[in-house]
């Protein structure tokens, strides 16, 4: 009898032990933090349990799709559009306001002067999120854009001297090969079409800029890169399907559809590197990125599986860190260059002067003497930071 009693205690205890901890980290936690802005003079939208505001982004969301028409838009203010919500609270509580994904408390601030504030100066003592670990693990890892403090500067030591310029001058054979490819794949759809064709320039810069990096990255191995980019490039889609369930409970160890998909588009680009670095390890060196961060990680005192680990999210980061930036980049440039008769035929002698009639392949000594070229991506990144002027006054803060 007085061992049922104990058992039946030690189940009570318990059960109230789960029952304080989940009603700390879902009440007592978030509305601390809420709580400690509130005395700042910063509120947001009330967050329900669970959901936190998720409801009221998704409502939010389906209005405005509803309500757009095929009519081409009399503004081009794109944040507005694709975030409705933000705009919405942004006149209900001011420009810095706190709402919550699920259980994580995020503080929106678009005051420009903060901003640079946080970007410039005390970026390094927020750190990285660490929720972006925990709910995008299949996708960002715990790499060079997820970590912090002595594992990220251990990265970034190995990283940074193979971005250098004289570095990136010596991938200009690569880079020729990928424009080549693309640019053949475009004359023959031209002339497949009667000598007239409509492209989408961001497919082609995104394929673009990913074999670039596939060729960089893993050497004679590429074909092999362009695989786990198309393979990263459906993690991602995956990825921003569940992207309102961050911060639910839970949510991402329950095997839904949008969980399964991502879970095994992981173990595919995870099995895609190993195979790769396997075949790496059975044959001849190569300086490539790769080549890099398989020695750092030999010469580093992590076991195996720790090891495999390393490489695995160091090489996801070097994609969905360049390839995306570079193909944007790229695509805002031609959009410039078609806009502009004139610029877009000086440019065009100026490049067949240097590069011979002949269509001679540029290099970087090539590059140094097109002064046009050099002017006009001047103002090509001025322009682009310019443009994302509205957007960079803008940013989120997970609370802690």
């Amino acid at each position: 009898m007085a061992l049922v009693f104990l058992i039946s205690l030690a189940v009570v205890v318990t059960f109230l032990a789960l029952l304080e901890l989940l009603y700390s980290g879902l009440v007592l936690k978030p509305e601390r933090l809420r709580s400690a802005l509130r005395k700042q003079g910063i509120r947001g939208p009330g967050p329900s349990l669970l959901l936190g505001n998720i409801s009221e982004i998704r409502k939010s969301q389906s209005t405005t799709v509803r309500a757009s028409t095929n009519e081409p838009p009399l503004f081009h203010n794109c944040a507005a559009t694709l975030f409705p919500f933000f705009e919405q609270w942004r006149k209900q509580y001011g420009p810095v306001f706190v709402f919550s994904l699920g259980n994580t408390q995020i503080l929106y601030v678009s005051q420009a002067d903060v901003v640079r504030e946080i970007t410039t100066c005390t970026s390094l003592e927020f750190g990285k999120p660490s929720y972006q670990q925990r709910e995008l693990g299949p996708l960002l890892g715990q790499g060079i854009l997820t970590s912090n403090g002595k594992v990220w500067a251990h990265q970034r030591k190995i990283l940074a001297p193979e971005l250098y310029t004289d570095k990136v001058k010596g991938m200009m054979s690569l880079i020729a090969e990928s424009t080549t490819v693309l640019l053949s794949s475009w004359k023959s759809r031209i002339e497949k079409e009667g000598g007239v064709a409509e492209i989408k320039i961001d497919e082609g810069m995104r394929s673009f800029s990913g074999d670039v990096i596939s060729r960089a990255c893993f050497g004679s191995n590429y074909s092999k890169g362009a695989e786990i980019f198309l393979r990263l490039r459906a993690l991602q889609e995956a990825m921003s399907k569940k992207s309102l369930s961050i911060g639910i409970p839970g949510m991402r160890y329950m095997p839904t559809k949008k969980n399964r998909e991502a879970w095994a588009l992981e173990k595919d680009v995870r099995n895609l590197i190993l195979e790769i670095v396997k075949e790496r390890k059975e044959t001849a060196h190569e300086k490539d990125l790769l080549q890099m961060v398989l020695e750092s990680a030999e010469n580093s005192n992590l076991g195996q599986d720790a090891m495999d680990q390393f490489i695995v999210d160091n090489c996801k980061n070097i994609y969905l860190a360049g390839y995306e930036t570079a193909a944007v980049s790229a695509t805002w440039c031609l959009m410039l260059l078609a806009a502009n008769k004139e610029w877009q035929d000086r440019v065009r002698a100026e490049v067949l002067e240097v590069c011979g009639s002949a269509g001679c392949i540029p290099d970087a000594d090539m590059l140094r003497k097109m002064k046009l070229v050099s002017q006009l991506l001047v103002f090509h990144y001025r322009s682009f930071k310019e443009h994302l002027k509205d957007i960079s006054k803008k940013t989120l803060l997970p609370c802690s």
